[in-house]
């Protein structure tokens, strides 16, 4: 009885343990929340507009207008190197995007603030006004 009890654990439930789309949403989640910080830091610490996009393709930094060396649209260099951009996972399903740019005191514009990952199990949010940033969970 214990072995048929374990046999149909293990085909219920077995499979839900092995399943990476929630381990893929939740990094996918936090490596853009990362970046969409990383974009507001730089922007008041460089006092260059920032302007972090998150949607189907994945995420990337540029610059929103002409800073210094920097030419309007060029790309943000990731501290390890490169480009600091990555690509949205195949399984990874997004609801909407984000689209915004951080001015030198920190604060966002921007028409689309919200990013919903995973159907909405993973929400962050900019508010535009004071450029606080939020995520839930």
């Amino acid at each position: 009885m214990v072995i048929v009890i374990i046999g149909i654990l293990a085909a219920v439930v077995g499979p839900r343990f092995f399943d990476r789309q929630v381990f893929d949403e939740r990094l996918f989640f936090e490596e853009s929340l990362a970046a969409v910080r990383y974009a507001q830091k730089l922007a008041v610490a460089s006092g260059c507009p920032i302007r972090a996009q998150v949607n189907g393709a994945g995420f990337a930094l540029s610059y929103a207008a002409a800073c210094g060396a920097q030419a309007a649209g060029a790309a943000v260099a990731s501290p390890s190197g490169g480009a600091f951009a990555a690509a949205k996972p195949e399984a990874v399903s997004l609801s909407s995007a984000l689209d915004i740019t951080f001015n030198s005191l920190g604060a966002a514009t921007g028409a689309a603030n919200n990013l919903n990952v995973g159907g909405g199990a993973f929400v962050l949010s900019v508010n535009l006004s004071t450029g606080f940033i939020e995520s839930t969970p």
